[in-house]
Formats: C-alpha cells, structure tokens, sequence
C-alpha cells in the first residue's frame, strides 16, 4: 500500500496538472481530495487516511488548505452523522481523536506551548465543551501566522481564570461547539476579563455555535466573535493595533 499510494497521486497530479492552472480545477480537485478523505475516515482505515495526507501535501497543498478544506469538512460531516443517530458518539470520539492526532503529526510537536512569537494567544473550549478539534485546528493557524500559541482543552474556569491572571496574553480565545454551552458564555467573558485586566488581554468567541449567526459581541462581552478559522487570525490582527 505504501508504494501504490504515492504512485496513484503521482498519476492523479498529472491528470490534474492542467485544470489547476485556473481557480475552479483547484476548487474542483480540494472537493474531489475532500470527498476521498471522508470516505477514508468513514471506511475505518487510519493508515490510508494518514497517506492520503501526506500525498496531499508532497502535491503541494499548504497545511492551512489541508486542514480547513480536507480535514474540516470531515469532522463536520461527522458531527451530523451523531445528529442523526446515523453514527454512535463512541464512533465520532473515536475518529475525531485519530484526526486530532493527524493534526499533531502534520503540524509541530510544540505547537501547544508558549512560544516566542509576535503576539500570544490562549485557545480553549468552554467548560464541558468536549468538540476540541477545531481548537487544534485554529492553534495551527495561529502558529504558521507567527503568534505565540498555549492550548487548554477542557480545562475548568477558575484553570482558566489563574492562567490568564498568572501569564499576559494579548488574546484569549473560546470556542464553544454546541448551542447548549451558550448560555454561560457572558458569565465566563466577564470572569476571564476580570482576571486578566491587569494585562488587558482581548476575547474573541467562536466555534460552530456560532455559524448560524445571530449573536453580538453585547450579547457576551466579547471583542471579537470568529466564524472560522481565517477570519479569527485576520481579526485578531486589527485588535492588537486597536488596543
């Protein structure tokens, strides 16, 4: 398998080779990877799904693509499959931790400790948020854009409330990805704000809650709500110039 892998994207970056010369053979070809890569995770084969990875990126594709256009769609799809009871939450925990590490893999074994970059962030879930891939994912983005990253998936408020006191971020980030977990959010703004107020760290929200829309920065206290990963590090951006 390991010799007929790279030889079949070998022969599929030939016949591609001219239609990615425009923006819509590469949209076409990330949605064809896409589909393979979930049928892969679907299929329960975590070697074919890592090689299929890696082929990915040996044909070019940035980490950012990989993750937000191949690995994200199939967390997502996923997730509705549990929704619909089409998928037990043991199978979804399963496949998703096996992705989680994927992301270790292709990223940097570093990537979740502080680090010296431009500008710090802390990335965490909400408490009993149990969705932490798209945290992972965001941490990646952060690190190729040459911020400090710390990540703290499942940690308690009063974790959170004494890391921030203890450590300046510039940015403390919460993701939060289910509806169900919205209604503290204001609480926990206000608590880590309180807590960090000495070093004047900005919040920003996000996380698939929020996809639908509807929320306000009044509604929680926060600086900044994301809808996806690009757009919180562009974002977060502007909000240290506006500090």
């Amino acid at each position: 398998m390991s010799r007929v892998i790279p030889s079949l994207y070998a022969a599929h970056r030939d016949e591609t080779a001219g239609n990615q010369n425009s923006r819509g053979g590469v949209d076409r070809w990330r949605h064809v990877e896409a589909e393979r890569f979930l049928g892969l995770v679907l299929s329960d084969a975590p070697q074919a799904q890592w090689q299929h990875l890696l082929g990915l990126r040996a044909a070019g594709m940035e980490l950012e693509t990989l993750l937000l256009e191949i690995m994200a769609p199939t967390v997502r799809e996923l997730g509705e499959m549990w929704l619909n009871d089409r998928m037990s939450f043991i199978e979804v925990s399963t496949k998703s931790a096996r992705l989680q590490h994927m992301i270790r893999s292709l990223g940097r074994s570093d990537s979740f400790v502080l680090q010296d970059g431009r500008a710090s962030v802390l990335l965490a879930t909400v408490p009993g948020e149990q969705h932490t891939f798209g945290l992972f994912i965001l941490a990646e983005l952060f690190l190729a854009a040459g911020w400090s990253v710390a990540l703290e998936a499942n940690a308690s408020l009063d974790s959170l409330c004494s890391l921030v006191d203890q450590r300046p971020f510039d940015l403390i980030g919460l993701s939060v990805g289910s509806e169900r977990f919205l209604a503290p959010v204001g609480e926990q703004v206000a608590a880590l704000r309180q807590a960090s107020r000495v070093h004047n760290s900005q919040i920003f929200l996000g996380g698939w809650a929020f996809t639908g829309g509807g929320q306000t920065l009044e509604d929680y206290g926060a600086d900044l709500i994301a809808i996806d990963g690009r757009s919180a590090v562009e974002t977060a951006e502007t909000l240290l110039i506006e500090r």
